[in-house]
């Protein structure tokens, strides 16, 4: 269970056993790809990556 220890060092709440910012991180490498692999919009697909997966979340609570 390294994955959980350092996972709570960071402060990141888990998902299903994974953290939050790890989904996100995975979110907007799909979207980077999903556009054809062009650099220079890293903070756009970081940012919309993790409004979706909030999102997601909000969807999923309520």
């Amino acid at each position: 269970m390294a994955n959980n220890s350092k996972n709570k060092k960071k402060g990141s709440a888990l998902l299903f056993g994974e953290s939050i910012t790890e989904k996100i991180r995975r979110r907007a490498q799909e979207l980077y790809e999903k556009r054809g692999c062009v650099p220079g919009n890293d903070w756009a697909d970081w940012f919309e990556a993790e409004r979706q997966v909030k999102s997601e979340l909000n969807k999923d609570i309520f």
